[in-house]
């Protein structure tokens, strides 16, 4: 109901660092709270690590009315959640025979396990009443994540193996599983890697661009626009620089949020290229101020009660 006519403000939390409160350090600059945070199951799968409270944080913020997001950076299925994602460091790939996913493979047993253990997490967020904007698989096409590798061994098309185990994890959340508490965002970046609108609800993209660049991106926006056959929402899933709502408005570039990524473990206020909030690197106080106190940006205290 919102969308072409407001933008969602925003905020990843930094989910491998659990004293460190994105959503507080958003408070502090600029009076407002964000409408969305976006959380992500990286760290699970591993006992003693930080970062396990991801699913009560998201309850925490959908219990005072907000909005939440959730993406998986999703390690090595064969290192048993220890192993990386980057598919610099890891030769994992996504399993293929005759055209199908290979389900008779020790790597597809593996990502089963895994997709059980997210599974049971969205579970909790479904009992909880949670809906959750579900980000898997994302920036496929860049090929820097081991579901986007290029340098596959077995000729299968990169794109073309993506789709095949986005339509697997559709139907194996939404049929196995029984989740119905998941909005699907697809966040490939490239048409080749689009699954199928039967499989979506909204397309977005990840911008990084500079620092203190505060224009629309309204090219990003129709690209993003264009992926669909059927008309999708079009979100700004991951951004260092928020664009100027005035600007947003002017060229028609209606993303229905923006996600500013989180900070590095520094303290409050330090300008840094790592840090994408907090100090003034990507976006100055003033920016801030003007984003999240605009009559065209939603902040906590403006969504409905869900």
């Amino acid at each position: 109901s919102i969308w072409g006519n407001y933008m969602l403000a925003g905020q990843q939390d930094l989910t491998w660092q659990d004293s460190i409160d994105m959503y507080q350090r958003v408070i502090n600059d600029t009076g407002r709270a964000p409408a969305v945070m976006g959380y992500d199951f990286l760290m699970y799968g591993n006992e003693g690590w930080p970062g396990l409270q991801q699913t009560e944080e998201a309850i925490a913020h959908w219990d005072r009315g907000g909005l939440v997001s959730f993406a998986w950076h999703w390690r090595d299925p064969d290192t048993a959640h220890s192993g990386d994602f980057y598919t610099a460091d890891t030769a994992f790939q996504i399993p293929m025979a005759n055209g199908e996913l290979d389900t008779s493979s020790t790597a597809f047993a593996n990502m089963e396990a895994n997709v059980a253990m997210v599974a049971a997490e969205l579970q909790r967020l479904e009992d909880a009443g949670v809906a959750v904007m579900w980000r898997p698989l994302h920036e496929a096409s860049g090929g820097w994540f081991w579901w986007g590798r290029s340098d596959r061994t077995d000729g299968v098309p990169p794109a073309y193996a993506q789709v095949k185990l986005w339509q697997w994890l559709y139907d194996s959340l939404t049929n196995d599983y029984g989740l119905n508490n998941l909005i699907w965002i697809w966040n490939g970046q490239n048409s080749a890697w689009y699954p199928g609108d039967n499989y979506v609800d909204i397309v977005s993209y990840d911008i990084y661009d500079g620092e203190q660049n505060y224009e629309s991106q309204v090219d990003v926006y129709d690209l993003t626009a264009s992926f669909p056959h059927e008309q999708k929402m079009v979100a700004m899933s991951e951004n260092s620089n928020i664009p100027d709502p005035d600007l947003m408005q002017q060229d028609g570039a209606w993303w229905l949020y923006f996600m500013v990524w989180n900070d590095t473990d520094t303290a409050e206020g330090v300008s840094s290229s790592g840090n994408f909030w907090t100090g003034e690197y990507y976006n100055t106080n003033a920016h801030k101020v003007h984003v999240y106190n605009h009559n065209l940006v939603i902040t906590l205290d403006e969504l409905p009660a869900f």
